[in-house]
């Protein structure tokens, strides 16, 4: 008898990965001695694993008050193997330690890295690991400077950690439960606080790669890829025109910044250009934002960081790719292309199948917990069913308006919330799962796990024309 040999491609396995650190970490936070009651749920469990792992920031509980220390512990493991990837910890000591690397192996480490090109995987890498590590030990040491007057040492070490390594990975989790604070609110006229958790979320969504890229060239421009000046300039373009907005939609809102003095409105206008960019972390009441920075939220959101960071979204360079796509068929132009070079036809394909993938799963995840939760009411972050909203009181209850914030933050890894994550049904907060696994691993990535690797057709059929538009 012929027994067929299974071989995983190693796509499967990034994929898989991701799937097994998530029920280890479940499994963990299952155990007594990791809940403060003593009695832990399994989906709690399983959401709050998932939401880690995949660098989300959704909770259904508050992760101080919820967690005994080594629960807190568990989640910031999982946050960080989250952010830089199973695979990659895993590569690290197979490109180092391994003899007889395969090119299989080297191909594994390139698509969990995020690189472009196996050559020079090596140094990548090693960067990624010195590179986390440092910046994220910088970054726990200027956020003792806020956290020790308000926690002292033991606890205030601990906070600058875990923030650290939350922020750096886009994860969004926080333990300022502890103070009674929703996130960060309680630090929104810190300066250094601010700066120094915004820094640590952009140089995480920048990607792996842009920074080896950056620092392999010292820091001249001209020597670097397509991909590198892509990232940096759309990122930069970006988080200048949100922080405008922001400031022009919020300045005058006394349900968020209006209060707040001229400079402490604009570090906080710039945090929220920041921190949709699949943080999750936030400095008011996310509540009365207004019409327009709630949409805003939701685009930033859904845009998301860049290819092989930590951060989700349909990405930066997904959005410059459509945007050229346009430009190009506006003009009739048979080529799409971005500062002077031309952009693969597979790339454009791969751009236009990702962010329809997102839009389908996005839409009919809406349309599914709205009809299991809509109209359920629920309590907002300060414990009362009614939100004032232009000096009148409004019911809390599970709309289109919070579901919709509520999916496009799962799905982009995000992890900002309006409140309704702990009071939707079970069912709804697997939907919300399975959504924040979908995006950390990425929709097309799936596609291609589940897709069959065909030989393309010997028949080549002749085109006939469709009307479009």
């Amino acid at each position: 008898m012929k027994i067929k040999r299974i071989r995983f491609r190693p796509i499967g396995i990034v994929v898989a990965s991701f799937v097994l650190v998530i029920f280890a970490g479940a499994g963990l936070l299952c155990i007594p001695a990791a809940v403060r009651s003593g009695q832990p749920d399994f989906l709690i469990a399983l959401f709050t694993a998932t939401s880690a792992t995949c660098v989300t920031g959704h909770t259904v509980v508050d992760v101080y008050t919820h967690f005994t220390g080594f629960g807190q512990a568990v989640v910031l493991l999982l946050i960080q193997i989250g952010g830089l990837g199973f695979i990659t910890i895993i590569s690290l000591f197979m490109l180092y330690i391994k003899k007889d690397v395969t090119l299989s192996d080297r191909k594994l480490a390139m698509q969990s890295a995020g690189g472009l090109k196996m050559a020079g995987l090596k140094g990548l890498i090693k960067y990624i690991f010195i590179g986390t590590f440092a910046l994220e030990l910088i970054g726990a040491l200027l956020l003792l400077i806020s956290f020790v007057p308000d926690y002292g040492w033991g606890l205030g070490i601990w906070q600058a950690v875990f923030t650290s390594v939350s922020s750096f990975c886009n994860a969004g989790f926080s333990l300022t439960g502890a103070g009674g604070d929703l996130s960060l609110a309680g630090y929104n006229s810190d300066p250094l606080f601010l700066l120094t958790v915004m820094a640590l979320i952009t140089i995480g969504g920048l990607g792996f790669f842009v920074w080896y890229d950056v620092i392999n060239n010292r820091f001249r421009p001209s020597r670097y890829s397509l991909h590198t000046k892509v990232v940096l300039i759309s990122t930069g373009a970006i988080l200048l025109v949100a922080w405008s907005l922001f400031m022009a939609f919020e300045w005058n809102n006394a349900g968020t910044i209006g209060g707040m003095s001229a400079g402490d409105k604009v570090l906080n206008s710039l945090f929220f250009a920041v921190t949709p960019r699949t943080a999750g972390h936030y400095t008011v009441d996310m509540n009365y934002f207004s019409d327009g920075a709630y949409i805003l939220t939701n685009l930033l959101m859904f845009v998301g960081g860049s290819p092989g960071s930590t951060a989700g979204g349909v990405k930066t360079t997904t959005l410059v790719v459509l945007v050229f796509t346009m430009i190009a068929a506006c003009r009739r132009e048979k080529q799409v292309r971005v500062l002077k070079r031309g952009v693969s036809h597979d790339d454009v394909i791969s751009s236009v199948t990702v962010t329809m993938l997102y839009v389908i799963a996005i839409l009919v995840s809406v349309f599914v917990i709205c009809a299991v939760d809509g109209g359920t009411p629920y309590e907002s972050d300060y414990g009362n069913w009614t939100t004032v909203v232009a000096g009148r009181e409004v019911p809390n209850v599970v709309n289109f308006k919070n579901v919709l914030f509520e999916v496009i933050s799962a799905i982009s890894a995000t992890g900002l919330t309006l409140g309704i994550t702990a009071e939707i049904s079970a069912l709804s907060q697997v939907i919300l799962i399975l959504l924040m696994f979908f995006g950390r691993v990425g929709g097309y990535t799936l596609v291609l796990v589940f897709s069959e690797t065909r030989r393309p057709p010997a028949i080549t059929r002749l085109p006939e024309h469709i009307m479009i538009g």
